[in-house]
């Protein structure tokens, strides 16, 4: 059997930790950590050096560990971006990294080491490490050679390296925050006399940060509201802007309404404009009001208010819960672990039993006693009412505990007659080990990183998981919790390895790290986001055949190209489907009847013009001809003859400036007009300028606005006069290609008396 290089170090750390769990107090746990560091320094070889060829990020020249790390304490993360336990050491790396610099001797180094193939390409590692703003080096290790020569077995794996990069200290899987600061800490102190404060050579990346004006920043989830009305203002999608910590609400536009939450981090409840997330992702629409969002680095589902502007916790604590937790704490008393989509599903009573009417269910947020008190006047319902009352409950797809879990809102009868109070939260499947296996008893099932939820209605209702980790899509039966494969995987449960991409039937199809599911109850077919192999592919459930969409764009006869699209949301006709394309930082429309794609412009709405104060009414029209014609203006501003010892200042600028705007207000200055010879601003009178239509037009007008800001001064005191002259321009096609007008404006800054002369010709 062929030996690791760290069997040594790893069986050396299990001694260790043993030990540690018997001592008695801190003099004694430190000197069983310095007995360890003299045991191993000195019997095992330091770590090759990086091949030359690996890419790297957040550094400005490759790190070389025998040149600059030598006299350091270094930290080597193994991990891949798809793994969600390798997501979870993260925030102990950041933690680690505020308590030790680089300059006090710690060096971390992410050893990025593909798991899909979708992972080996530079591009996707650095977005990334952009997207979990990792602020350390990372290096792609493409091809593993790294993790080959060390022996390194799983994801994550976390290797701390002494002076002359000897490993000492060796940890895999999650939840070594303490013991790994108390490590580094105790190998620090050992070598203290010869620790290098040196820097590094590190330069934070950002080539595939979205740009500034952008909106969106790595959106992941998205949900149409199934409540939509088309009155004004009334939100028409949620997206997770998963980048900016925030959640959009847009109109069928894609105009922002809502802002909630962001750009920073955080965990707050309140009001819109103090409540925070930290990368929210699943959303999921309870009402025309109230919507849900898995807040994911926070471990908790909320909710967003819109009928009073506020968000509220429902369920977590904001920390992630324990290896084991079956749950079954009320709301905000239990935690959760990485929170990553949700789903509303209304469900009878499962045992059909007869039980007391209960009051119509009450939103999120109000108080539980509210209106239940009232018992006079009820009527008696009858046995089928009792039976067909809906309850509430939000199915929670929890990728860090590799489980389902669900919030019952109402009092609820589930599966083996088993009883939820309102408010519960509980897993309702998996085992939490990390497989893909199916099972008609939920609880002994298991999922692999489960990342995205719908639900098929009907007699024998279904939840379709989009299973990540096992690259495929499972079912979980809503009537009785039988969990099964529906296509994609593979049939042994423990092999997480059978990724691709096939469109074929059933276990011969694949799939690379699917991340979301949509079910079309009017064609009857399920969507699936292919996140890895970016890619689109729908599923005929009763044959479990997948294909692959492969949409145009809607310009052109080009193949649309997505980019690990992580979220998707289907029109109640089924005729659209909503695409969060989260590494190109926006929103896409396929017509599913066409087969086209196209982005939705996402953007924040126009500021509501005003009109500028000092407004001069220029009563006379301007004319252009709409087959590009040419206005010239010439203007110029003298002053009121009444005003005595008031002159434009010497050698101050006389600033102008001009705005054309359409009938609906918007600034199209530059967008639709050339200044041929000019611009549209200057800082000198008298003064001209050309404008032409940049192409033929269909406006009939539009407005001009002249604004001057002049510098004056009399005898003891200098000042400025801002007043603006308005005209409008008639788009005609009987004129003059080139029409030429001379405004004059006479000021009187003093009592704010103008007036205007126009000569044309």
């Amino acid at each position: 059997m062929e030996h690791s290089p760290l069997d040594f170090v790893a069986q050396s750390c299990m001694d260790l930790t043993e030990a540690l769990s018997s001592a008695n107090n801190e003099a004694e746990r430190d000197t069983l950590i310095n007995n360890h560091i003299k045991k191993v320094w000195p019997c095992v070889a330091p770590v090759e050096d990086f091949k030359k060829s690996l890419e790297w990020i957040n550094v400005s020249e490759p790190i070389i560990l025998s040149q600059h790390c030598l006299n350091k304490v270094v930290v080597l993360d193994f991990w891949t971006y798809c793994c969600i336990n390798c997501y979870h050491v993260l925030p102990d790396l950041a933690h680690l990294e505020k308590l030790y610099t680089v300059e006090n001797g710690l060096v971390v180094i992410g050893v990025h080491s593909a798991k899909f193939l979708n992972e080996k390409d530079y591009s996707k590692v650095a977005a990334a490490v952009q997207r979990y703003n990792i602020q350390h080096p990372v290096v792609n290790d493409a091809e593993s050679s790294v993790w080959e020569a060390l022996g390194i077995k799983c994801w994550p794996t976390i290797l701390i390296l002494g002076l002359g990069c000897k490993p000492l200290f060796v940890f895999t899987g999650e939840g070594h925050k303490d013991e790994l600061v108390m490590f580094v800490d105790a190998t620090l102190k050992h070598f203290s006399s010869r620790i290098s404060n040196a820097a590094l050579p590190i330069a934070i990346s950002n080539q595939t940060k979205s740009k500034e004006d952008d909106v969106l920043s790595f959106p992941s989830k998205l949900a149409l509201n199934t409540f939509y009305k088309g009155r004004s203002e009334e939100p028409f999608l949620a997206i997770a802007d998963t980048g900016h910590h925030r959640v959009l609400l847009t109109d069928c536009s894609g105009i922002v309404l809502r802002i909630i939450g962001g750009p920073k981090p955080g965990f707050k409840d309140g009001k819109f404009a103090e409540a925070q997330f930290n990368t929210p992702q699943g959303l999921c629409w309870l009402s025309s009001t109230v919507l849900a969002v898995c807040d994911t680095n926070n471990h908790a589902l909320r909710a967003i208010h819109l009928d009073d502007g506020t968000v509220e916790l429902l369920a977590g604590t904001g920390q992630q819960s324990a290896h084991g937790d079956l749950g079954g704490k009320c709301l905000g008393m239990q935690p959760l672990s990485s929170p990553w989509d949700v789903v509303l599903y209304s469900t009878p009573d499962l045992d059909m039993s007869v039980r007391p009417l209960l009051p119509p269910p009450r939103p999120p947020g109000q108080p539980a006693d509210a209106d239940r008190n009232d018992k006079s006047n009820k009527p008696e319902a009858t046995d089928k009412e009792k039976k067909d009352e809906k309850r509430r409950v939000l199915v929670i797809a929890c990728a860090g505990s590799h489980q389902i879990w669900a919030l019952f809102l109402d009092t609820t009868i589930w599966w083996k007659y088993k009883t939820y109070t309102e408010g519960t939260c509980a897993c309702i499947a998996g085992s939490g080990a990390e497989a893909a296996r199916n099972s008609a008893y939920p609880n002994t099932a298991a999922f692999a990183q489960p990342g995205g939820l719908t639900i098929r209605n009907g007699s024998n209702p279904e939840m379709f998981i989009a299973d990540s980790e096992s690259s495929s899509i499972r079912r979980l039966a809503l009537n009785t919790g039988q969990v099964s494969t529906l296509c994609g995987g593979d049939r042994n449960p423990l092999n997480l390895f059978a990724f691709g991409d096939v469109d074929e039937i059933g276990v011969d199809a694949k799939f690379q790290h699917p991340l979301a599911v949509a079910y079309c109850e009017t064609s009857k077919v399920l969507y699936v986001a292919d996140t890895y192999n970016h890619k689109i592919k729908k599923v005929d459930i009763g044959l479990q055949k997948v294909t692959s969409l492969n949409p145009t764009k809607i310009e052109t006869t080009e193949p649309a190209q997505f980019n690990e699209p992580s979220g998707i949301s289907i029109s109640p006709d089924g005729k659209y489907l909503y695409v969060a394309d989260t590494n190109n930082h926006s929103v896409r429309i396929v017509n599913l009847v066409k087969n086209v794609c196209q982005d939705l412009k996402v953007r924040l709405a126009e500021p509501k013009f005003t009109e500028p104060e000092n407004l001069i009414l220029y009563k006379s029209d301007l004319f252009v001809n709409r087959k590009c014609g040419s206005l010239i203006i010439y203007f110029n501003v003298s002053l009121d003859v009444d005003i005595k010892n008031v002159k434009f200042t010497p050698g101050a600028p006389q600033n102008w400036q001009i705005c054309v705007r359409d009938s609906n207000n918007k600034d199209v200055t530059l967008d639709d007009f050339d200044f041929v010879g000019c611009s549209n601003k200057g800082s000198k009178l008298p003064g001209r300028v050309d404008m032409k239509l940049k192409q033929r037009t269909d406006k009939t007008h539009y407005r001009l606005y002249l604004s001057f800001h002049t510098s004056l001064c009399d005898a003891s005191v200098c000042f400025s006069h801002t007043f603006t002259i308005r005209s409008t321009i008639l788009v005609r096609d009987s004129v003059k290609m080139i029409e030429s007008y001379k405004i004059t404006c006479k000021v009187n800054p003093v009592n704010r008396d103008s007036r205007t002369d126009k000569t044309a010709s």
